[in-house]
């Protein structure tokens, strides 16, 4: 037997809604853990490849290992996109989640108060609120491409 959600009272809907809610937060929580989790990974490797490819020197023994970090970077960059978009997705849901509470409760002006504590956060951060976290992330992970790329290069020309 199942009920359809319109005929609960306002309140219970609501309490549907936050819970729901909390479960995609939850979610978007959990890639944003797996995308540090993977980029700690992808540094300690990268580091430990630097280090043996500081310790050998740039000579044709360090090719392979310098060759190593394009893949790396590239897997960790594909990664970081990925849990981005699974987090990015999460958080959409809520969006439509957060509208239907305000609809259900007016009085609370949710989306009044949400919209007022962007404008107030905006003006305080200018500068950093253009930064996108998803590009720091992703710039890390192409950095360990381009040192791959420049110690590969190097090598050779040598």
């Amino acid at each position: 037997m199942s009920i359809s959600v319109e005929k609960l009272p306002a309140e219970k809907q609501v309490e549907v809604l936050i819970k729901f809610c909390e479960e995609e937060w939850a979610q978007r929580r959990q890639s944003e853990n797996q995308r540090a989790t993977i980029t700690n990974f992808v540094l300690t490797i990268a580091s430990a490849v630097l280090v043996i490819i500081v310790q050998k020197g740039l000579n044709v023994d360090s090719l392979p290992l310098a060759i190593l970090l394009i893949p790396l970077g590239l897997y960790g960059a594909l990664s970081s996109a990925k849990l981005y978009e699974r987090g990015e997705f999460h958080i959409n849901i809520t969006k439509f989640w957060r509208k239907q509470i305000a609809e259900l409760c007016p009085d609370v002006q949710l989306l009044q108060l949400r919209e007022m504590a962007k404008s107030d956060h905006t003006a305080k951060f200018r500068v950093l609120t253009k930064v996108r976290l998803h590009d720091l992330w992703l710039g890390l992970h192409i950095g360990i491409v381009l040192v791959g790329v420049v110690l590969t290069l190097a090598i050779i020309v040598r």
